[in-house]
């Protein structure tokens, strides 16, 4: 997945989607600074949102 770090990011979370996976949700509710990433585990999406706090603006991540 490829992912453009936007300017705010907000309060990273990792939550259970109703489907039983997880994802790594931020808790804006506008469309241009939304996050929602899938990943499989708690610790992965801990890693997602470490990756996502040292990568500066604009900086584009690959998941």
């Amino acid at each position: 997945m490829r992912f453009k770090r936007p300017k705010i990011i907000g309060t990273l979370r990792v939550n259970m989607m109703l489907s039983g996976d997880y994802a790594v949700i931020n808790d804006i509710k506008n469309a241009p600074n939304k996050i929602i990433i899938p990943c499989n585990t708690i610790k992965e999406g801990e890693n997602i949102i470490e990756e996502i706090k040292k990568a500066k603006f604009g900086d584009i991540l690959h998941f």
